[in-house]
């Protein structure tokens, strides 16, 4: 390094600022160089007075004004909002809001002056042996419904209806 250090590179250097290539670089020229090791030297000494002098005209607080501020601190209660909100964190307010959500949803249903109608288990037989009838070809219905018997279809009007051939039935005499 040829030049001289500037003011700013030995301030951040007694600070431990710099980079640790810098750092290294301005070390090694203060040791060859006597001028910017005088600088510096005069730059520690006037930071070790500025802090001399800062300790000595520090200013403290009186005790009387200490102990008041120390007394209004312990003595501080929260507000009734402040409480709430505390108690509405997430770990306690996600369980009681599920709670809340259950004793609403079965408290109705509990509580609720109307039961639900009911339906026999007589009605749900009868449905079922109605509905076992009208199946074709089931293995309790032996009778082959009236529309499979002949092989015709029955539409809804005689205008529409077709008639469907047995099994004999070829692709040309469709014709």
């Amino acid at each position: 390094m040829m030049q001289h250090i500037d003011n700013e590179t030995l301030i951040d250097y007694m600070h431990g600022a710099l980079p640790p290539q810098a750092d290294a670089a301005v070390y090694a020229h203060m040791e060859t160089c006597a001028q910017c090791r005088e600088q510096f030297e005069a730059e520690a000494a006037l930071t070790e007075m500025l802090h001399s002098y800062a300790a000595a005209t520090e200013r403290d607080f009186p005790s009387t004004l200490k102990a008041e501020i120390w007394s209004r601190v312990r003595s501080a209660q929260p507000s009734f909002w402040s409480r709430v909100r505390d108690n509405l964190r997430p770990a306690v307010f996600v369980p009681v809001a599920a709670a809340l959500a259950l004793a609403a949803y079965f408290g109705s249903t509990l509580l609720s002056p109307h039961a639900p109608p009911s339906i026999e288990a007589a009605y749900y037989l009868q449905d079922h042996a109605a509905l076992n009838t009208t199946v074709p070809f089931s293995d309790r219905n032996s009778s082959t419904p009236v529309d499979l018997q002949n092989g015709a279809m029955i539409a809804p009007s005689e205008e529409t209806a077709v008639n469907v051939q047995p099994a004999s039935y070829t692709a040309d005499a469709g014709q």
